[in-house]
């Protein structure tokens, strides 16, 4: 361990000493590299042995935030010998990032002493899921027929107290998360939050001394219901959100900003800028909900890296672009951000269950076509098909294919054709009748029923899988009334949905009352967490 802190010295050293020339800051980048090339080597053997989760997590963020930016380092060394000139301002901005990760490290170092310090300062706090839990098993003590008796005991009191407790808890968590979501969802958050503050309070009244037992037990199961409720809208909401954050990458593009604070009015820069940063704290958000929902600590570490690079981006890459538009570096900060997107949106594909996104597409597709039977909308059109693109995107990866079956491919080989068309005919939506842009989508939607329902069959019924039972279910779901249940999974399962399962699987039959289909042994994770992202987890 001694060794460890003096190599880690030694990085800093060589760090803190850099250098003034092109040829001088490369020797420098090397000395570094070759320090820290040893550190790490004997991090990863201290680490291999480490039990405790929040020091791993921790370490592994440093490390990957150091190499990070030793590769823009090493971008911007080689822009300066382009230039000529030398870019101070980005020299710093990744200097001080590898100085704080070494610092953090350090620290990693002193706590790794004790197991209880760690614990103390790791970087995730109780999560959504995690208090929801406890909720719902607190609440199943007031439930169960064994608790009847006349009068409330201490203990139940007691017990009644951590509820209300922890339904604060839950509550601060669900409108966090409510701040960022979608303007639709955050009413149907807000009334959620409000009608579990009621039933809570309800339940707290019932439970004091010579109160009924059964008026207490009707509390306690409509406040879980209440729970339930908003458990299921956050997972739907979360989906709706992922399409609107990633299509706003698009939209709000730092290229973007830049030719605007060139040409635009103060008024309409100011709200470019605030619509990029709201678009940061939902991607933030959404990534602190996959977190903990990786298949792997590989996955699991690049999100956490790229939402570690964005809290640094936030105060630094808008700033850049507001004292020169055109230096170079804005231009290499940006380069970074679009490598960040680009690795967060792959890690966040990797974690999403496909079965879900699609459904949650369908819905927003759905209602996108009824409203602009309504009034014809070519630019939500757009916007419905960029959406499409990202449905792709998801299934592109390898991981996101498997176990599928021919009929699978054929689905998604056809999806693909029909959302190509759709682009096409929108190209040339002035030239076209608006029923014939819509029949394109129409027929969209009605493919990308049929491939929802194939992969639902993957996901439920792999070795049962039949052509005619894929018919069949395609035929439930093929009413223009109802197109499919809400998505119920995307990084998590519910505790509604895991209750349903229990049910669903000793009924041995399968549900396709509306699609609303729940892995039952497929889900790469079983939960999702939320907790606050620290600004001092490196």
């Amino acid at each position: 361990m001694k060794l460890l802190r003096e190599k880690l010295k030694s990085c800093l050293c060589t760090l803190n000493r850099g250098g003034s020339t092109f040829i001088g800051d490369i020797n420098w980048l090397n000395d570094f590299c070759a320090e820290f090339f040893t550190f790490s080597n004997m991090m990863q053997k201290l680490i291999s042995n480490q039990e405790e989760q929040g020091i791993l997590d921790i370490v592994c963020l440093c490390l990957m935030q150091i190499v990070i930016c030793i590769r823009h380092l090493e971008s911007t060394i080689q822009t300066e010998s382009t230039s000529g000139s030398r870019i101070q301002a980005s020299h710093r901005h990744f200097i001080d990032r590898i100085t704080v990760c070494l610092n953090r490290l350090s620290v990693v170092l002193e706590q790794s002493k004790s197991k209880a310090e760690a614990q103390q300062n790791s970087t995730e706090g109780l999560s959504f899921q995690t208090v929801l839990d406890s909720l719902f098993d607190y609440l199943q003590d007031f439930i169960e027929p064994h608790r009847d008796v006349s009068n409330i005991g201490d203990e139940d009191m007691a017990l009644a107290k951590q509820i209300k407790s922890e339904i604060d808890l839950l509550l601060g968590q669900a409108l966090s998360f409510a701040n960022v979501a979608l303007q639709q969802d955050k009413k149907a958050l807000s009334a959620l939050c409000q009608k579990v503050m009621r039933d809570c309070s309800a339940f707290q009244d019932e439970c004091q001394p010579k109160t009924n037992y059964s008026n207490r037990k009707l509390r306690a199961i409509t406040l879980q219901q209440a729970l339930y409720q908003l458990d299921d809208h956050i997972n739907d909401a979360l989906l709706r959100l992922v399409f609107t954050c990633f299509l706003d990458f698009q939209k709000i593009s730092v290229d973007k900003i830049r030719n605007i604070l060139r040409t635009g009015s103060d008024a309409t820069i100011d709200e470019h800028i605030a619509d990029f940063d709201v678009n940061l704290d939902r991607a933030t958000q959404i990534g602190v909900f996959a977190i903990l929902c990786a298949p792997n600590l590989r996955v699991k570490t690049v999100v956490r890296s790229c939402l570690a690079s964005f809290e640094y981006l936030d105060t630094s890459l808008i700033p850049s672009l507001q004292s020169n538009a055109s230096d170079l570096h804005s231009e290499l900060l940006e380069q970074h951000f679009k490598e960040e997107i680009s690795k967060y949106k792959t890690a966040l594909h990797e974690i999403i269950e496909g079965h879900a996104f699609v459904a949650s597409y369908l819905q927003i597709l759905s209602t996108g076509i009824t409203a602009s039977e309504k009034q014809f909308d070519k630019l939500h059109l757009d916007d419905l098909v960029q959406m499409g693109f990202i449905v792709l995107e998801h299934f592109r990866l390898d991981i996101n294919q498997k176990n599928w079956l021919p009929i699978d491919r054929e689905c998604f080989e056809k999806f693909i054709l029909i959302l190509r068309e759709c682009k096409a005919i929108l190209s040339c939506a002035s030239q076209v009748e608006s029923e014939r842009i819509l029949k394109r989508f129409k027929i969209l939607r009605t493919i990308l029923r049929k491939f929802h329902s194939t992969i639902a069959a993957v996901k439920n019924a792999p070795e049962e899988k039949e052509k005619t039972v894929v018919d069949q279910t395609v035929d439930l779901c093929i009413s223009k009334d109802v197109i499919v249940s809400p998505p119920s999974i995307i990084l998590y399962e519910t505790r509604n949905a895991r209750r349903n399962n229990i049910s669903s699987k000793s009924a041995n039959k399968l549900n396709t009352s509306a699609l609303k289909l729940k892995p039952i042994g497929g889900v790469r994770r079983s939960r999702f967490t939320t907790y606050i992202y620290l600004t001092n987890n490196l």
